[in-house]
């Protein structure tokens, strides 16, 4: 069992080689077994893949096998909304992987043997995940014993957890060997011949320095370019492939906050006024707090200056029972009682063995242990030692156990609280939820006065009323304003703030400033444009403290977006075409009248610049900045030979080429194996990126997540 306890310990480095190995990215577990039942058998497709698919019972059923492994490697029985959506989303890519790969799996006859199987686990070639999960952190060697015996007993584990867990093991080891295999077939196939490394070779070793003249596309005002009717879409026939575009919409909103009324605060002022006499009167202040406050008790001792402000000279100096209230802060009304004073240290020196319980272990039997190691401590049994052997603080263990001087709000209150009232010397046994500690103080610093002070709070909240009067004024303006050109009149008129949220995808789990706004993001997919959005016929959407009611007023479809949605951008690139012909023609007008850069720079007010050491490579050329078709037309231009016009990203030139030169340490054989090395080192993500292209992948999981 103590292999188990490995396995749980080391969960998160396994998760870690899995993703590292670009294998199938789940981590672990979903917030599933919700049950649902409101589709019909058309709508239970949750994805496509390859032509294949994907139901979403088979999606819902490798999550909840997942979840239960991942009860079994971190303990943990519930996951937070973060982590359920992450997980979400990698087991998504794992289940795409086994869609996108299994065909090309079969068709190569890929495979993974028992045989090799049993060598990754036990073999010469051990998998680095069994390396991570069976390594003795002492000795840094792989414990071939603890992987048989592991072997030999898993399946005998009632709960099945075992064996769930190394099957789900097992599948990770097969999965990366199979996608090692595949990615190994292509790189191998991948070739540089010696032309084509030569030809690398000359694009590196080649060097131009040359003289011209820029001039910038925007000089040229919009009055002097005339766009003609069907510019624009033979624009945007041309280059359509620039304007693709995942499905997204805009929404316009208003929000209705539920904030304390007058009447909440007032009711909240006389609760905390009403309940005065009896926090004065209590003798237990702590069980007073905890029972009546909306801030639980604070069992600290402080120092003058570790006291709010409100409360430093106030409470320091009077007698205990003082009551300093109410008032307001932080959004609550409060009581302050000066519950204890002492003299106390401000820090203590102790050391310490933790004991952490197993699975196998029941509280009893853990007591038990500390019990035995305090009464050989007491003995004079070297402690040291003890925690070297027993203690789960590695940290710790390595001084002893010792750790060091601390404050009372360092550390975790059980184990403070009874640090700071032990004697020097004196043995306790403390429970945290770190485990059992066996804790002795070793030193402590000379005492002080220090107050405890019992601050008993009630929030400032709406109440139901408040509530209810909030949801009738958002239901009245979405009654009343039921169509888009109502919507925007009356935000208008009644003087409030439209809010927009734009490029909303439908898998999305946020929204920048509402609150869980899964159902909302959902119904907004189900609305069409320009109408209300609603989910069951309902315009009102309460998410957290504010009632919503939005209208969707942009919707994009995947694919080529249309002309019209896109007219803006193909204005600008048509505007850049017309002044870049404008410009290239009045450098052709220059240099008609004389073939020279001085008299285009001339021309233009402008001046012949220089660039030295321009290569194919280059990233950009001084006085003109990142222009690749400048650097393209220059390193492969005759010399003394004026090119152009040539028309840039941002910028219009004519040059001529000085001088070119080679360099001659040209290792053809050294260029040919890098290249190769760049190509092979590409094949595992590139061609896994091209099959689910080729896949034609819908996603259909915003429909039910």
């Amino acid at each position: 069992m103590a292999t188990l306890e490995k396995i749980r310990n080391r969960a998160g480095v396994l998760v870690a080689v899995v993703i590292g190995f670009a294998l199938l990215a789940f981590i672990l577990g979903d917030f599933l077994n919700s049950g649902k039942t409101l589709f019909s058998d058309s709508q239970f497709e949750i994805a496509e893949i390859a032509g294949k698919s994907i139901s979403y019972q088979k999606y819902q059923k490798e999550l909840t096998d997942i979840i239960e492994i991942n009860k079994f490697s971190t303990g943990k029985s519930a996951l937070d909304e973060a982590t359920t959506q992450k997980i979400q989303s990698q087991t998504w890519s794992q289940l795409e992987r086994e869609y996108v790969l299994a065909d090309e799996y079969a068709n190569l006859d890929i495979d993974v043997s028992s045989q090799e199987l049993w060598d990754m686990v036990q073999g010469e070639n051990v998998h680095p995940i069994i390396q991570n999960l069976f390594t003795n952190p002492e000795t840094g060697e792989l414990n071939t014993m603890a992987v048989i015996r592991f072997l030999k007993t898993y399946d005998q584990d009632p709960t099945g957890q075992q064996k769930a867990y190394w099957l789900f093991v097992e599948d990770q080891m097969i999965q990366e060997r199979m996608f090692t295999k595949y990615t190994t077939l292509i790189s191998k196939g991948l070739y540089t011949t010696k032309a084509e490394a030569q030809n690398e070779l000359n694009n590196i070793n080649k060097k131009v320095d040359f003289d011209f003249v820029i001039q910038n596309i925007n000089t040229i005002p919009d009055s002097l370019i005339e766009i003609k009717n069907g510019d624009l879409k033979t624009y945007y026939d041309n280059h359509q492939n620039e304007y693709k575009q995942e499905a997204s919409r805009n929404i316009e909103y208003v929000t209705f906050d539920v904030v304390p009324s007058e009447a909440d605060k007032k009711a909240t002022e006389e609760w905390i006024n009403t309940i005065k006499g009896d926090f004065a009167n209590t003798e237990n202040d702590k069980e007073f707090v905890n029972l009546n406050s909306d801030i639980q008790f604070n069992n600290i001792n402080y120092k003058k200056d570790e006291l709010p402000e409100q409360l430093k000279d106030v409470m320091f100096d009077a007698e205990e029972g003082f009551m300093y209230g109410p008032y307001f802060e932080n959004e609550a009304y409060l009581l302050a009682k000066l519950s204890e004073v002492n003299y106390v240290p401000d820090s203590v020196k102790a050391r310490h063995i933790l004991i952490q319980p197993t699975q196998q272990q029941s509280s009893g039997q853990v007591f038990a242990i500390a019990d035995s190691l305090k009464n050989l401590l007491e003995k004079g049994a070297d402690f040291a030692s003890l925690s070297s052997q027993f203690s789960s603080d590695k940290a710790a263990n390595e001084k002893g156990g010792d750790l060091g001087w601390f404050r009372a709000n360092q550390m975790v209150s059980p184990f403070s609280d009874t640090c700071f009232s032990s004697k020097v010397g004196e043995y306790k046994l403390v429970a945290t939820q770190f485990g059992l500690h066996i804790v002795q103080v070793t030193n402590k610093s000379k005492d002080e006065k220090k107050v405890k002070v019992a601050i008993l709070g009630r929030k400032l909240e709406p109440s139901s009323e408040t509530y209810q009067m909030t949801y009738t004024e958002a239901s009245k303006f979405a009654g009343n304003n039921t169509t888009y050109e109502k919507f925007q009149k009356a935000i208008e008129e009644e003087g409030l703030t439209k809010k927009i949220a734009t490029n909303i995808k439908e898998s999305d789990q946020q929204l920048a400033g509402l609150e869980s706004p899964r159902e909302f993001i959902r119904s907004i997919y189900k609305t069409d444009n320009f109408n209300i959005i609603t989910s069951q016929n309902n315009a009102i959407f309460e998410l957290g403290n504010r009632f919503i009611i939005g209208f969707v007023n942009e919707v994009k479809e995947e694919g080529i977006a249309p002309l019209e949605q896109v007219n803006a951008q193909v204005i600008v690139q048509v505007k850049k075409e017309k002044k870049a012909e404008y410009l290239a023609e009045k450098f052709k007008e220059a240099l008609q009248e004389n073939n020279s850069l001085e008299n285009v720079a001339s021309k233009f007010n402008t001046e012949v610049f220089e660039a030295t050491d321009i290569s194919f490579r280059s990233y950009s050329v001084p006085n003109a900045g990142i222009e690749p078709k400048l650097v393209a037309v220059a390193t492969s231009a005759n010399t003394d030979q004026i090119t152009g016009p040539v028309k840039g990203d941002n910028n219009v030139f004519v040059l001529k080429v000085n001088s070119v030169s080679v360099a001659e340490n040209a290792n053809i054989e050294l260029q040919q194996a890098q290249s190769m090395m760049q190509f092979q080192n590409r094949a595992s993500y590139e061609a896994y990126e091209a099959l689910k292209e080729t896949a034609n992948i819908i996603d259909k999981r915003a429909k039910f997540y």
